[in-house]
């Protein structure tokens, strides 16, 4: 990769020096042996760097020339020298064409970056996640649940004979358990959520109930690749479903991260009306369905790649990978934090030795902020890729989460006659369909009432107080026998439920104002008897 970026940026320098029929020295000989050099520069270094240097001997200003062996030397670590002709090309040629000053200048700060930062590493003792997690094949693209005990990858083998992909590999998901003794050994997620097809850069949310993912060339994709998300149920996943066009468009869309909270997605994308190439977007879910997405802005976007987003669990600290911010080099980690609701500070990275010169991939970090996992192949293993765990320096920690899952963990606390309402069960528009997103919340209902079997409740539909009243009563009770039919056929004893729906008449929020309204539109239920 470096050097064919090397070689580029050589032949662009010559190819529009030709095209001018002008280099920024006039002097044959010099131009000669830079011409020279060039052509040798990819087979032979050695002899294209003794041209070079004949060419500086006879023109001291000749910028290419500089600037060409500014480029090698950051490449291969020779930091100093590659300092001393970048500053030398900015001296001589601060007047130059924008482009190629804008390149030296920002070689010139990555390679006083690399010196301040090899000269201060931060402590970094990777450990492997040993045969139970990595194999021969290729493992990357972590995600972990809240509670720090499932973890989930991509792994990538050769392609078996009923694939649909036309590579010569495949993709699929695996996950693992955290027991007593470590890491379980990895099983293979059953289809729906697995095909024949790549299925790849999963992200759990908190409770492991929803898994957003990306695949490519569906038929029911929007672009080359796409975002969907599946539900679990049971034991099992419902079929992947498009996110749709508030997420996904013609263009290139991967790489998903929820928050903690479920709220907002976080993922990567090529479309228009972006910063660079790849950049960071985000989408809400607003009453159970997802926002038109927008740009996470020029703090973290750049002209470069932003890739691999993680929103940690204070959903606080962003980290990601770009080679857009000033680094060691090609992709590094960064985070950036947050600033009041929509801003992020200026990103830092995270420093040698975590990052160097190569590619730096996905990170994310334990819910307690103290350990990340990354996958690199820089450190030998048991395949190319391989999945290690190392301490998060502390600079970079996000603030600490305990894991709870509110309705499950408050069930014994809530008395007879306590209402909770379920602020993640949404349906239709004006109507009592049940949107597939609900599922999470209410299986959490339906656990809570196995695990609590002499439990009875009444689950209550409310409305704002938009429209006809006898409309809205009519849409509460059906909505809430709506839910009373899903935990039913989840397997709860019909005698164990009861529903009623209150239309407008029992607010919680003020009916002349959206959010109001918004708080008043609401499923919740009552124990009337433990």
């Amino acid at each position: 990769m470096k050097m064919k970026k090397l070689l580029l940026l050589a032949a662009l320098l010559a190819v529009a020096a030709a095209a001018s029929a002008q280099y920024t020295v006039d002097n044959r000989r010099a131009v000669a042996e830079f011409e020279k050099g060039v052509q040798l520069l990819g087979a032979d270094p050695d002899r294209a760097f003794a041209h070079f240097r004949k060419a500086l001997k006879a023109e001291p200003a000749f910028a290419e020339v500089r600037l060409t062996m500014a480029d090698w030397y950051l490449d291969h670590d020779s930091l100093d020298q590659a300092r001393t002709h970048y500053s030398a090309y900015l001296r001589q040629h601060s007047g130059s064409g924008a482009r190629w000053a804008a390149a030296a200048r920002r070689g010139l700060q990555t390679a006083e970056f690399r010196l301040n930062a090899m000269a201060h590493p931060v402590p970094f003792s990777p450990q492997n996640l040993g045969p139970a997690v990595n194999s021969a094949d290729d493992e990357y693209m972590p995600t972990l649940s809240a509670d720090g005990r499932t973890l989930l990858f991509t792994r990538r083998f050769p392609r078996t004979p009923k694939s649909r992909t036309n590579s010569a590999e495949e993709e699929d998901f695996y996950f693992c358990r955290l027991g007593d003794d470590g890491w379980e050994p990895a099983q293979r997620m059953e289809e729906p959520v697995n095909s024949f097809d790549n299925e790849g850069s999963g992200c759990l949310s908190q409770d492991g109930r929803m898994l957003f993912f990306t695949a490519c060339g569906r038929d029911d994709g929007a672009g080359r690749c796409d975002i969907y998300v599946c539900y679990r149920r049971g034991s099992g996943w419902s079929r992947p479903r498009n996110l749709g066009p508030a997420v996904n468009t013609g263009s290139w869309e991967s790489q998903p991260c929820l928050s903690i909270d479920g709220r907002t997605l976080y993922f990567v994308s090529d479309r228009r009306g972006g910063y660079g190439g790849m950049d960071l977007w985000q989408s809400t879910l607003v009453e159970g369905r997802w926002q038109p997405a927008v740009n996470l802005g020029p703090a973290v976007n750049t002209a470069g790649d932003e890739r691999c987003p993680f929103i940690s669990f204070d959903n606080q600290t962003l980290f990601f990978s770009s080679n857009g911010h000033i680094g060691m080099g090609d992709m590094d980690i960064f985070f950036s934090r947050r600033v009041g609701d929509s801003a992020w500070s200026e990103p830092q990275n995270l420093g040698y030795p975590i990052n160097t010169s190569g590619d730096e991939g996905s990170l994310l970090v334990s819910p307690d902020g103290r350990t990340a996992y990354f996958s690199t192949d820089r450190l030998g293993g048991m395949g190319r890729l391989d999945l290690y765990s190392f301490a998060l320096p502390e600079s970079a920690r996000p603030q600490p989460v305990a894991y709870r899952e509110e309705i499950i963990d408050l069930a014994p606390e809530m008395p007879v006659g306590e209402s909770v309402t379920l602020n993640n069960v949404f349906f239709q528009t004006g109507k009592y369909a049940l949107l597939d997103i609900s599922v999470v919340e209410l299986d959490k209902v339906v656990e809570m009432l196995s695990a609590h079997p002499s439990m009875r409740i009444e689950l209550e539909g409310h409305t704002d107080n938009v429209g006809r009243d006898d409309m809205n009563q009519r849409l509460s009770e059906q909505r809430a026998k709506a839910v009373y039919d899903y935990l039913v056929g989840r397997g709860i004893e019909p005698a164990r439920l009861a529903y009623r729906g209150y239309g407008p008449t029992r607010p919680v929020g003020d009916n002349a104002t959206a959010e109001g309204r918004r708080l008043n539109r609401r499923t919740a239920f009552t124990i009337i008897e433990k």
